[in-house]
């Protein structure tokens, strides 16, 4: 059987040094492949992603961004111990006070006049992401919305490693290195070492659940990056 449709049991029987992390992204390498290799992480490499395209996705991402400081309270709110706690806190921080003062800022420097975000700031394949990991988030336990976002901020992390070898300058270039700084890659590690410790003791039932959100997570984000692009 292809370890695309595996499950964890046998995935890990047939890996010596098997990790649940590695299983969710070995369940949706499709996905996983085509999102690292989006048109949109080429275009930030090579500096060639045209500016309307740049400013119609930091829209829409600064709108995910308020999004995800709902999806980690949620988390936050389920966190099994004071650990997941404390660091779910620093993470709504970083979101709400980091993240947000590079929008505001480059939206400044790009000549884009700041609109306060609301519902309807996602439209079309956008939404899609906003609406599931929310969904995830309100409906799940706190593996799944963990496992779900990871799949989000590890796939950042790994595209923006890539690309801040690039040629990308300017206000492209500060959003690939918000997104390798120590801070975020040991917050995509602290993410990675609790779905492992989690996942792999969870039921079978669970692990499934928390694959699926894993590979809807990817499948949204491709919708997300190619949103930009349309003009239609």
């Amino acid at each position: 059987m292809s370890d695309t449709f595996q499950d964890f049991s046998t995935f890990s029987q047939q890996h010596a040094k098997a990790n649940f992390s590695e299983w969710l992204k070995t369940r949706s390498m499709r996905h996983w492949d085509n999102m690292i290799n989006h048109r949109f992480t080429s275009d930030m490499a090579a500096n060639t992603l045209p500016e309307d395209v740049f400013k119609r996705y930091l829209y829409c991402e600064h709108a995910f961004v308020r999004s995800a400081i709902t999806i980690f309270s949620y988390a936050l709110a389920k966190a099994p111990s004071a650990g997941d706690q404390d660091r779910l806190v620093s993470i709504v921080y970083t979101l709400a006070t980091e993240q947000d003062k590079y929008f505001r800022e480059t939206f400044r420097t790009m000549g884009v006049k700041y609109i306060p975000l609301t519902p309807s700031s996602f439209k079309g394949k956008a939404a899609l992401l906003r609406d599931g990991a929310v969904g995830i988030a309100e409906s799940c336990s706190f593996l799944e919305i963990i496992s779900a976002m990871l799949a989000a901020e590890w796939m950042y992390l790994t595209w923006c490693k890539k690309a801040a070898i690039g040629n990308a300058t300017g206000v492209r270039k500060s959003w690939i290195v918000l997104h390798v700084t120590a801070s975020f890659r040991d917050q995509v590690n602290w993410m990675i070492h609790r779905v492992n410790e989690l996942g792999m003791i969870a039921p079978a039932k669970i692990q499934e659940a928390c694959a699926r959100h894993f590979s809807n997570m990817l499948e949204w984000e491709i919708a997300f990056h190619d949103a930009p692009y349309d003009t239609t």
